[in-house]
């Protein structure tokens, strides 16, 4: 470490108390102090009640009963039981969620309500660290309008009719648990930057782990922020003092810094790595370990990615040159409006006479109103937001980048203040990275654009509104203007998610698994899993072990029946991932007591329904056809119709040794399905 002496971040103190000395009366400083503390009391309250009401309202109402969610059910269900993730149970991402999710099974018992728990404390901790880096970054507005703004809107997410995308019961636990860790991550670096302790850094580094042993998108961010605070942090040493450069300095600076770093990231990488060489060996513990970067690795997973089609739709690859110039456009949109805003309100500070700033107010209001209608005549839902978000978010970024390396460099006052800005949109930029062809705010947007959200409040709140050199004023306009519209967009998003689910009122699953959802009339998906309950207690009640085509691992978890497949995804997206003749190959090795074939709307995979094409089951259906019974049906047979309605289902147990192949599943044009047999 360099001897230079250098200089330290220091908070500057408030008003002093009052003494036992002071007159009866109270001072001016004293009166400060008393509104100084009461709002110290309101501001974290506040919160506190905000999130116990959204709680509240929405209890129990976060999943959906088929799809995505249940499958962290199943996994934490199987690994608390004893089985091994990647071997007996397969998982597409990090095991870090999982093990934490069966930890607490054992704990705590089986049950949505543990992991409902475990995740309500997992999001007041992000809630907490949201709040203190906006707050370390500008100021106790910025702080609270954090928190609220990631309550409001992403916490509690619920935008359309599938369930799934919120901080309660996510589509995979990985999402939330690795923001949760990029948090840290930043959490770790603003203090750092504000104290120079080097614990900051452990901190920084066990961040990291939970990232890189989780999701690969915030590993990016934290791998990102973390890459920008070193290497302008090593400018700054070297420049200390201008215009000297010692290199050796920079360097001293940063061995030390890397061992902390590093202390922090192994001392959770480790012990997870101990645990799988333990239980499955040193090559199955180098994967387990690292399966988060070897997702994006995989070669499957890049095949899938590029050729499977609701992959395509969903990164923005089926027409990449249309959505980058509608994401493009959307975002000059969102610059030019916001721009003149923050110009007109700001020239209102100069501004010597009362008409003119009342002309300024006037130019700001008709350019949010042009905004808008702007988007209104391009036909934008609400929820297309995202298109006009991520570009802005990029440009900002790149901007606060440039601009901590040349206050770095020249080793300016508000240096700090700059690299602090950067390393937080650095992270919010590289989380936009898979919606940047597609910005779906309404649906993987609940984890990958709350910084980029939270970000831009910070800049339009706090950066926007630092005071204008030789204004007339203080700027005080801005910071009331721009939170007052980012209130009012909360109120509004609070609303539309809270409606729907006040409309979740029909009940699902029994004692510790009962939660609510959606009646029929509006979306089939609990009163399916019912009826696939109700058909496997009647038809195979005695299997042991059950499969259910192509989606409704939450039938296996509810039963609490093991699957025979380490897959439990057969839609086209999993089947590719997984590759069908493997899945078939597993099949006939273990073949199960029973199967369940449910309906499932195929629109977005772009074929009909299960078992239309090889890439979406037909062989797995075919063999299942020559090898089992129809034992029971619900309904029509699901390949007589193309129709989705709730009661399709087939149950289905191994034929009789003297059975004669009597066809028992037919396709969508009431065919007999051919038969692979010669």
């Amino acid at each position: 470490m360099s001897k230079k002496k250098r200089a330290k971040f220091r908070e500057v103190n408030g008003p002093s108390p009052v003494t036992a000395r002071a007159a009866v009366t109270l001072s001016e400083p004293a009166k400060l102090g008393l509104l100084s503390g009461t709002i110290a009391v309101a501001e974290p309250l506040s919160l506190v009640l905000f999130y116990a009401f959204l709680l509240s309202r929405s209890w129990l109402r976060w999943m959906d009963p088929m799809i995505d969610f249940p499958r962290d059910l199943y996994l934490a269900w199987r690994v608390s039981e004893g089985d091994l993730l990647y071997e007996k149970v397969a998982n597409w991402y990090g095991p870090l969620a999982q093990l934490v999710q069966a930890a607490a099974f054992r704990l705590f018992g089986v049950g949505i309500d543990t992991i409902v728990w475990t995740n309500i404390v997992l999001t007041a901790v992000v809630v907490i660290l949201l709040r203190d880096i906006f707050r370390t970054l500008g100021n106790r507005l910025s702080g609270w309008l954090a928190a609220v703004v990631f309550l409001g809107v992403f916490a509690f997410g619920h935008y359309t009719a599938m369930a799934n995308y919120n901080f309660l019961a996510p589509y995979v636990a990985q999402s939330t648990y690795s923001f949760a860790g990029l948090v840290v991550v930043l959490w770790g670096l603003v203090h750092h930057l504000k104290s120079e302790r080097p614990v900051w850094l452990g901190v920084a580094g066990l961040g990291l782990a939970v990232a890189y042993l989780d999701k690969p998108e915030a590993l990016l961010a934290a791998l990102g922020s973390l890459g920008i605070y070193f290497a302008v942090h090593f400018i700054r040493e070297a420049r200390m003092p201008v215009p000297a450069v010692d290199w050796p300095a920079a360097v001293r600076w940063v061995r030390p810094a890397s061992s902390w770093l590093a202390g922090g990231f192994f001392s959770l990488w480790l012990p997870v790595f101990i645990y799988f060489l333990a239980r499955g060996g040193l090559r199955y513990a180098i994967l387990a370990t690292n399966y988060a970067p070897y997702t994006v690795l995989a070669s499957r997973f890049r095949h899938t990615i590029i050729t499977e089609h609701s992959q395509l739709g969903f990164f923005g690859f089926d027409q990449p040159w249309h959505n980058f110039l509608r994401q493009l456009w959307g975002g000059s949109l969102f610059v030019l409006v916001c721009g003149v805003m923050i110009i007109a309100t700001r020239a209102w500070t100069r501004a010597p006479k009362s008409s003119i700033r009342q002309g300024l107010l006037v130019v700001a209001i008709v350019t949010g109103g042009m905004g808008a209608w702007l988007a209104e005549s391009q036909g934008w839902h609400w929820l297309d937001i995202g298109a006009a978000f991520v570009f802005p978010v990029i440009l900002a970024a790149i901007f606060t980048v440039v601009g901590s390396f040349r206050a770095a460099w020249k080793g300016e006052a508000d240096g700090r203040r700059l690299l602090g800005l950067a390393v937080v949109g650095v992270a919010a930029a590289l989380m936009l990275v898979r919606m940047v062809l597609n910005g779906r705010i309404y649906h993987f947007g609940f984890f990958m654009m709350p910084l980029a959200v939270l970000w831009m409040v910070h800049l339009m709140v706090v950066e926007a509104a630092r005071p204008v050199p030789n204004g007339l004023r203080t700027n005080r306009l801005l910071p009331a203007v721009f939170s007052a519209l980012v209130l009012a967009g909360v109120v509004v998003l609070s609303r539309a998610n809270l409606q729907k689910y006040d409309q979740k009122n029909f009940e699902v699953g029994e004692g510790r698994d009962h939660f609510y959802t959606f009646a029929i009339q509006v979306l089939y998906n609990g009163q399916l899993l019912k009826d696939a309950i109700k058909a496997y207690k009647a038809a195979t009640p005695q299997a042991q072990t059950l499969v259910v085509f192509p989606e409704g691992i939450a039938v296996n978890y509810h039963l609490k029946i093991r699957s025979p497949l380490a897959e439990m995804d057969f839609l086209p997206a999993g089947l590719a991932y997984a590759n069908p003749a493997h899945v078939l190959e597993e099949l006939k090795a273990h073949p199960p007591e029973s199967i369940i074939i449910t309906a499932r709307d195929y629109a977005e995979f772009g074929v009909p329904n299960f078992g239309s094409d090889e890439a979406s089951g037909s062989r797995l259906l075919t063999w299942v056809n020559e090898h089992y019974w129809l034992a029971a049906v619900e309904g029509h047979s699901l390949q007589t119709t193309t129709a989705i309605t709730h009661d399709l289902i087939d149950v289905v147990k191994p034929r009789a040794p003297d059975s004669q192949g009597v066809t028992l599943l037919r396709d969508a044009n009431d065919a007999p399905l051919p038969s692979s047999s010669p």
